[in-house]
């Protein structure tokens, strides 16, 4: 199994595509630290509204934290496209190129291959979050420095410094569940599909159109967005709220559990029984 995972990474690693998301997450984190740097004043007078006539803001309001917090919400939207460009490749592509016939010809069984196919693709989803979060992290400090963080949701919360190191650790915890979830769809769709561009598209459009309709149908699917996938993969915000809401967050990592498991399971059911002709 071991073997099999990294011929996996080894594979991964040679594939262009792969560098794509990372060159991606590092160009937007630091082209933003860098406009927060020269126009710092105006990103947080847009981020405050008007609440800086009510209140009086002192201290090191850009800093780290701030910069980090800004870039999940930004980032984390589109870090599913960059995900499936890798893990919906990585079965397809293989069916598509014919590699796939002469793995199954070597003695592993297809639960093996699958899985060690799953476990490459989840360290693959966690590394580029790591790159996001921990690029986002040390650059803002470099350039900004440490500081209070101010979010501003419902209403306004200020956080120290010594509170958020856990609150991050943990809202991590609960993107990477969420973006996991991209990840073992776009497995799952790949298990069936024949080329690349398949399970890609198609992991995409779903999250799409989940997106729209949880926006646009509110009122009509209201009772059923707590089970929607799509609904939680901004429920990291959770983690800065001061009375934290701990049935939303187990709910959060209940639902995406068992979509996760859901997904694997039904690709490998299918690709245990597939035919594989080409």
């Amino acid at each position: 199994m071991l073997k099999l995972i990294k011929l996996e990474l080894f594979k991964i690693l040679t594939r262009p595509r792969t560098y794509i998301g990372f060159g991606a997450v590092i160009f937007i984190v630091l082209a933003f630290q860098i406009s927060l740097y020269f126009q710092g004043k105006a990103v947080v007078s847009f981020i405050l509204d008007n609440l800086e006539n009510t209140f009086q803001m002192a201290g090191n309001i850009i800093n780290a934290n701030l910069a980090t917090y800004i870039l999940l919400n930004g980032l984390l939207i589109h870090i599913p496209i960059l995900i499936c460009l890798v893990t919906g490749d990585i079965i397809s592509g293989e069916a598509s190129s014919g590699t796939i016939r002469i793995w199954l010809q070597k003695p592993y069984s297809r639960s093996k291959i699958f899985f060690a196919k799953v476990i490459t693709s989840v360290i693959y989803t966690i590394s580029l979050l790591l790159v996001l979060g921990l690029f986002s992290y040390i650059l803002g400090y470099l350039m900004f420095g440490f500081g209070d963080l101010v979010v501003v949701k419902q209403g306004v919360s200020i956080f120290n410094q010594d509170d958020l190191f856990w609150r991050f650790s943990y809202a991590f915890l609960i993107g990477a569940t969420s973006m996991l979830v991209v990840t073992s769809l776009s497995i799952m769709i790949s298990s069936f599909a024949t080329n690349s561009i398949v399970p890609i598209v198609g992991t995409i459009a779903i999250i799409i159109v989940l997106n729209v309709l949880t926006i646009l149908g509110y009122t009509v699917f209201e009772p059923i967005l707590p089970y929607v996938f799509t609904t939680h993969f901004n429920r990291w915000q959770l983690m800065f709220d001061y009375d934290l809401n701990y049935n939303e967050i187990a709910q959060t990592f209940i639902v995406q559990s068992f979509y996760i498991l859901l997904f694997l399971a039904i690709g490998l059911i299918h690709f245990k029984n597939k035919d594989i002709l080409s």
